[in-house]
């Protein structure tokens, strides 16, 4: 029997779930080396906080994909044949029970992250799957029909390569990037996303660890540079660019939370800074609108002639939180409400459904995905192999697709390795 030798470039999510898939669909047929740099699956442990958000419950594979700020209608075909409920069967058939959130995240029961890599790490043991740990891919070149993968310290030949190293905008040398690089394959630019975001306020610090819910935030850049093939913004000059509701939180340096890593996901092509900033706008009550909220102003203050305004606004946020913004539009908080004058309730107003932070960068640390990554255009869709080197192909973040929060990352990382997975086994047949 002619067996296969396939080499898959990244121990990671998608780089394991193409191995057990080959693997198991083969007969035998083939033989996998996984080459990763670090510590197969480690990055897997800190997802979900330590929990390992794994999917999302969204059945409908258009109303998934369109959670991808990048690779929306790339997804389509690889979603509509494996898509949550084919993942979490699957998973459910190698031993992984799962649950679900009131906020539609998905987690295994253990509600631990180290659930999953054990599971992949003892199944790809016991089919045989080589796994090799810090090892670090140097080279790869096609010869004739085979590839000649060079390691540190040896060099093989496979019939088919699968490049699954994971996303990053920082470590460049030695990346799958740089793989993909040397067979013709573009890489569009890469930029953090889901990140929190700095802001040029400093009354954000006396605010660090405050929460929000369910404010409606509005960002706004005067200048668009546009990231070539994405699919997230037209060019824009002012006007609105995202509006988002959902939780965040005031951190030293500025925003956190939900609605703040997916806003930082739709702007992460634009180049804003301290001389160009994003302009956020925060309505922190989105559910009563502005005439409503005025005749509920205007009757608190008529009803409670002698309460400061702090303790009157304090029904609608954190004291705290208000203390600070009145502070910031110069109104004393110990103001009673017999004297708030017509424009201190435009201000008050203001403060309650427009209040402006100015971003001028994002926080690395807060970085959790790559936006960005091989060229799409260069990629089939229905197999994930390379539309330009026959038996190559990439699943996972090393590709340019990224998702917001919410186990939508993990869940291309499936998808897409299950459909390489499927279409290596098809080929070998």
């Amino acid at each position: 029997m002619n067996i296969q030798n396939i080499a898959i470039i990244g121990g990671g999510p998608a780089g394991f779930m193409v191995a057990v898939v080959a693997a198991e669909n083969s007969s035998g047929k083939i033989h996998i080396d996984i080459f990763e740099k670090n510590i197969t699956l480690k990055t897997i442990l800190y997802t979900g906080n330590g929990r390992c958000n794994l999917s999302n419950e969204i059945y409908d594979y258009k109303e998934l994909a369109s959670n991808y700020p990048r690779g929306e209608k790339f997804l389509y075909s690889a979603f509509s044949r494996f898509g949550v409920k084919e993942t979490l069967d699957w998973f459910y058939r190698h031993g992984v029970e799962t649950y679900v959130q009131e906020d539609n995240r998905i987690f295994p029961t253990t509600d631990k992250a180290s659930t999953i890599r054990d599971m992949f790490i003892q199944r790809a043991e016991n089919i045989s799957i080589n796994i090799l740990s810090h090892t670090s891919t140097k080279k790869i070149i096609k010869k004739d029909d085979k590839f000649v993968v060079q390691m540190e310290n040896f060099t093989k030949e496979y019939d088919k390569v699968i490049i699954a190293t994971g996303g990053s905008s920082r470590d460049l040398q030695n990346s799958g990037y740089e793989l993909a690089k040397s067979f013709g394959h573009r890489i569009t630019e890469l930029k953090p996303s889901l990140t929190a975001l700095r802001t040029k306020e400093n009354f954000v610090q006396k605010l660090a660890g405050v929460s929000v819910k369910n404010a409606e935030i509005s960002s706004y850049f005067l200048k668009v540079d546009c990231h070539v093939g994405a699919e997230a913004h037209p060019r824009n000059d002012g006007r609105l660019i995202t509006k988002f509701k959902g939780d965040f939180v005031f951190t030293h340096k500025g925003v956190s939370g939900p609605v703040i890593f997916k806003t930082s996901a739709y702007c992460a092509y634009l180049n804003y800074s301290k001389n160009n900033p994003l302009l956020l706008k925060i309505n922190f009550l989105p559910d009563l609108n502005r005439e409503t909220l005025e005749k509920e102003l205007l009757e608190e203050f008529n009803s409670n002639p002698h309460k400061s305004l702090d303790n009157i606004l304090k029904k609608y946020l954190p004291k705290s939180l208000i203390d600070a913004l009145l502070e910031e539009a110069k109104l004393d908080t110990d103001k009673k409400a017999s004297q708030i004058t017509k424009e201190d309730r435009k201000k008050i107003l203001k403060i309650l459904t427009e209040t402006e932070l100015t971003v001028i960068s994002h926080e690395p640390e807060g970085e959790i995905v790559t936006a960005g990554g091989v060229c799409l255009k260069e990629i089939n869709p229905k197999t994930m192999e390379s539309k330009l080197v026959s038996g190559l192909y990439f699943c996972g973040e090393v590709m340019d697709i990224d998702g917001l929060t919410g186990g939508f990352n993990l869940q291309a990382c499936w998808s897409t390795g299950f459909i390489a997975g499927i279409n290596i086994f098809k080929e070998i047949l």
